[in-house]
């Protein structure tokens, strides 16, 4: 190689790490726990991609073994509200697209994804949803690094809400409500089609 080497790379294996990954999961903080729940009626029905404990405290949930994705999201005597903090990197692409058709169907739900966007993802979230909050700062998962520092997201995240207005997570940045949602065929494009990064 000629010339000066870069400081830095960046590394698609860290975009495109798989879903078992365990630096894929990060638990939701209690600070957006708290107003999330109170936007979902004070229940949080549904956790469809979490661990064994349910820290989120959802009357029903799925771990990794259980495979949420592929599991119902709904059903007789349910709470019908559903939080998700799914894996991040290509890994949240499906889970996203089943949050889509959630809300679509009538559950209350909030999702808690990076707020890449750039993306045709987070923009076919963004646009079939009622409410979006870009929470300000990084989020801190409450976990102490080597350094005694708090642990914090890489990137800057939003919580993205159907059929919820996000109103008690206003709190936490800047909270924009749709004003009009996007046609099904628009997102679906997005999200199902070809074209633009992911």
């Amino acid at each position: 190689m000629t010339g000066r080497d870069a400081a830095f790379h960046f590394s698609n294996a860290l975009r495109y790490r798989h879903a078992d990954h365990p630096d894929q999961v990060h638990l939701t903080p209690s600070y957006v726990l708290i107003p999330v729940r109170a936007d979902l009626g004070g229940d949080i029905g549904l956790d469809p991609c979490t661990s064994e404990d349910n820290p989120v405290g959802a009357a029903r949930f799925y771990t990794a073994t259980d495979d949420g994705l592929a599991q119902p999201w709904s059903g007789p005597g349910w709470t019908p509200s559903v939080f998700a903090n799914p894996p991040y990197g290509k890994a949240r692409e499906p889970w996203v697209a089943r949050c889509v058709d959630a809300g679509r169907r009538g559950q209350a739900v909030v999702l808690l994804m990076p707020a890449a966007t750039d993306t045709r993802t987070f923009q076919a979230a963004a646009a079939s949803a009622d409410a979006v909050v870009f929470v300000r700062g990084r989020l801190k998962f409450g976990t102490l690094r080597p350094n005694r520092r708090q642990a914090a997201a890489s990137h800057p995240s939003a919580l993205i809400g159907w059929n919820t207005a996000l109103t008690a997570a206003a709190g936490l940045g800047l909270h924009m409500a749709a004003a009009g949602k996007a046609s099904p065929r628009l997102w679906q494009g997005y999200l199902f089609g070809s074209g633009g990064a992911a």
